[in-house]
C-alpha cells in the first residue's frame, strides 16, 4: 500500500466504525450520509487489501488484521489532534469538540444536567457523549482512548492515569413523605430492619459494598437494575432505600420524600475524576476539568440540611 496515495480522512472513518460497529451511528458522528461512509469504508479495504469488517446480525465484526490496525490508527489521530490543540489558544466560546465522559447512572443524574447548562452558557458549540459501562472496562476505555473523562467512585492506580477528589458522600435513607413523621426525623435501626427495602442491583455499588462491609441485614423486596425509577417507586410506596446523600438531594427537589441519617455508622465514600496523563497539556481537556470542579468540588449538600425538610 503507497501511503501518499491513502486519504487520512479514511482513517477517522475507520476509527469510528471500528468504536460504533453500526454505519448509521458512524454518519451521524462524522457528519457524513451513510453511502459515503459506505463508500469510504469500501475504498479503505480496497487500499489495506482486507475486508476489515464482517457484517454479522449484532452488527460490524472486525478481522484479525483491522484489530491489528485499530490501536495504532487511533493513536496516530490522537498525536495529530493534541499537536492541533497545542499550537492554538483555547477560546471556550469557540470550541466545537466533543468530549467522551463515562459516568454510572448517578453520576448522569447528578452531573449532566448542570454541566450541560453551564455549558451552554460559555461554550455553546461544545458536545458531549456520555458512556456507560462495566466498572471493569473503565480504565481500559480511558487508557485506550475510547473515553475522555471518567467520574465515579473508583479506585484507578495506573501510573498514566491521573485523578482528582470531586467530593465526599455518605449513605442516607429515602421514604415518601409521612404525615405522621413530621417533627420526627429519626429512624431506628430497628425500624431499618423490620422495613422493607427497595435495593440497587449494581456491581461495585457504594451503598450495597457499605452494606457487605458492616454486615448489616434488611429485607429487600424489590431489585432495580439503576437508580432512574427509584424516587418514583418511593413516592408511591411504603419501601426504604439507601442512597448516596447527594442523590436523595436531587430526589428531594423533584419528590417529596423524608430524608434519615442511616441508623449505624456508615463510612464516607470519595467520588473522583480521573483522565490520561496524555491529556496534561491539552487546554481543552483543561477546560473542561476546571469546569466540571468549579460546578461540583465546592458543592456540599449535607445530609443535616436534608433531613430538616
Amino acid at each position: 500500500m503507497d501511503i501518499n496515495r491513502l486519504d487520512l480522512n479514511l482513517l477517522k472513518i475507520f476509527d469510528s466504525v471500528y468504536r460504533l460497529r453500526n454505519l448509521s451511528e458512524v454518519a451521524r458522528e462524522v457528519h457524513l450520509s451513510q453511502p459515503a461512509v459506505s463508500h469510504a469504508l469500501g475504498r479503505l479495504r480496497e487500499a489495506i487489501g482486507d475486508r476489515l469488517f464482517i457484517r454479522t446480525s449484532t452488527g460490524l465484526e472486525p478481522t484479525a488484521r483491522c484489530e491489528r490496525l485499530a490501536e495504532p490508527i487511533r493513536t496516530a489521530l490522537a498525536t495529530i489532534q493534541d499537536s492541533l490543540l497545542d499550537s492554538i489558544e483555547f477560546q471556550p466560546d469557540e470550541c466545537a469538540r466533543e468530549f467522551r465522559l463515562l459516568l454510572s447512572d448517578v453520576g448522569e443524574i447528578l452531573f449532566i444536567p448542570r454541566l450541560l447548562s453551564r455549558l451552554n452558557e460559555i461554550a455553546p458549540k461544545v458536545k458531549l457523549a456520555i458512556f456507560q459501562a462495566p466498572r471493569a472496562s473503565y480504565e481500559q476505555m480511558l487508557v485506550g482512548r475510547e473515553v475522555d473523562l471518567v467520574v465515579g467512585h473508583l479506585n484507578m492506580t495506573r501510573q498514566t492515569i491521573r485523578h482528582t477528589d470531586v467530593f465526599r458522600d455518605q449513605c442516607v435513607v429515602v421514604t415518601r413523605k409521612r404525615d405522621n413523621a413530621a417533627g420526627d426525623k429519626t429512624l431506628t435501626l430497628e425500624d431499618f430492619q423490620s422495613g422493607s427495602h427497595v435495593a440497587i442491583r449494581q456491581l461495585d455499588d457504594p451503598v450495597e459494598s457499605a452494606f457487605e462491609d458492616l454486615n448489616i441485614r434488611r429485607t429487600v423486596v424489590m431489585r432495580m437494575p439503576n437508580y432512574f425509577a427509584l424516587p418514583s417507586v418511593i413516592a408511591q410506596s411504603d419501601l426504604l432505600a439507601t442512597v448516596p446523600s447527594r442523590v436523595a438531594g436531587h430526589f428531594q427537589r423533584s419528590m417529596s420524600l423524608d430524608v434519615y441519617d442511616v441508623p449505624f455508622p456508615c463510612p464516607f465514600f470519595d467520588v473522583r475524576m480521573y483522565w490520561h496523563t496524555r491529556f496534561d497539556s491539552d487546554p481543552a481537556h483543561a477546560w473542561l476539568r476546571e469546569t466540571f470542579l468549579s460546578l461540583f468540588k465546592s458543592y456540599e449538600q449535607s445530609v443535616a440540611v436534608l433531613t430538616e425538610h
